[in-house]
């Protein structure tokens, strides 16, 4: 007959006081099961051993016996369960606080781009516009909302437009003079296909010719630059052979702007530009496409100019006498007057 298995012996040692309690509780509950036999009385030994040896059991007893409860258990299981809920419960707060800081930047970056747009929309509408087409031989004198006046040559065209942050004419033809009324909060610009002139306040003329745009200033001050478009190279340069950049012309200046974005002071009256107003036109030391194209503007049938460019020629007529003065140009210019039914040429191929 075999013999009932022992129990190994516990080594105290190498054990803390509370982990001897709770290995001696655990083995008399298994002894519970069997006879105790020698295993009770060496328990009994060790709680007579030391005074400390009983209370640590009965410590550790009565902890077990609660987890033992089935009402115990459900307490922690709730407790447990809160504490998961309300650390949950704070990282949901967390992130839903985060996500309304980034919702509510978002909002805020939406609603400025937006506003940004509106804006640009506001002021990019305009509050007044105004095209003006002068026909041929006839001078017109236009005052505009803000009591500028601008005066258009025969054979000119224009449009006006106005906005909240600037004032803007496009001179499509033609020659003009303005009076600008001074307004530093709305810039007045002036545009042709190659020169953008900016003023806040003063009397000057821009002159659309075949071959270059000429801005007379009377008194004042403008800012000339070329108008470049998408292809121009930004450092074109001038005759001087220096960088294409604004440059400002004041009381009694001329400039000039070529087609190339080219620009260069030029070293004649401004005042010839201002002529027409009283019924007269100034050449200085003009070329004859200048001539030709200049006289068109009061001519119905138009004049144009054929063969070698003859240069130089320097002119102050009424304009009621152009055509007198086209009969006696072959006085003082190499050319040839010639009818045809569209046109008259001045002819220098001779």
């Amino acid at each position: 007959m075999s013999k009932p298995a022992q129990s190994k012996p516990l080594n105290a040692k190498s054990l803390t006081l509370s982990e001897m309690a709770a290995r001696w509780y655990l083995r008399l509950r298994e002894q519970e099961k069997n006879a105790r036999g020698s295993e009770q009385q060496a328990f009994e030994a060790w709680l007579a051993d030391d005074p400390r040896h009983a209370a640590e059991y009965d410590s550790i007893a009565r902890a077990m016996r609660q987890l033992d409860s089935a009402e115990s258990l459900s307490s922690l299981a709730d407790a447990a369960e809160q504490r998961m809920f309300l650390a949950n419960e704070a990282k949901r707060k967390t992130r839903q606080r985060r996500l309304g800081q980034l919702l509510m930047i978002g909002m805020i970056s939406i609603m400025g781009y937006f506003s940004h747009q509106q804006y640009q929309v506001w002021q990019a509408q305009p509050v007044m516009q105004m095209a003006a087409q002068n026909p041929v031989g006839q001078i017109v004198t236009k005052t505009l909302d803000d009591g500028s006046k601008v005066t258009l040559s025969a054979k000119s065209d224009m449009e006006v437009t106005y906005y909240r942050h600037e004032r803007h004419v496009l001179l499509k033809e033609g020659e003009a003079i303005f009076e600008v009324t001074k307004d530093p909060e709305r810039p007045f610009i002036v545009e042709t296909d190659t020169a953008k002139v900016t003023v806040l306040g003063t009397r000057f003329a821009v002159n659309r010719l075949q071959q270059l745009v000429r801005i007379s200033v009377d008194h004042g001050r403008v800012k000339v630059e070329p108008n470049l478009d998408s292809k121009a190279e930004q450092a074109t340069s001038t005759a001087e052979g220096q960088p294409a950049i604004a440059r400002e012309i004041t009381n009694g200046q001329v400039l000039e702007v070529y087609p190339n974005h080219a620009m260069a002071l030029v070293n004649r009256p401004a005042s010839d530009a201002f002529a027409f107003m009283k019924g007269r036109l100034v050449f200085d030391r003009a070329d004859i496409d200048e001539i030709a194209y200049t006289v068109s503007r009061y001519r119905v049938k138009p004049v144009q100019a054929q063969g070698k460019q003859v240069r130089n020629i320097s002119a102050d007529i009424n304009i009621q006498d152009i055509d007198h003065f086209l009969r006696g140009l072959p006085n003082i210019a190499p050319v040839k007057l010639q009818e045809t039914p569209q046109y008259t040429l001045l002819n220098s191929a001779h």
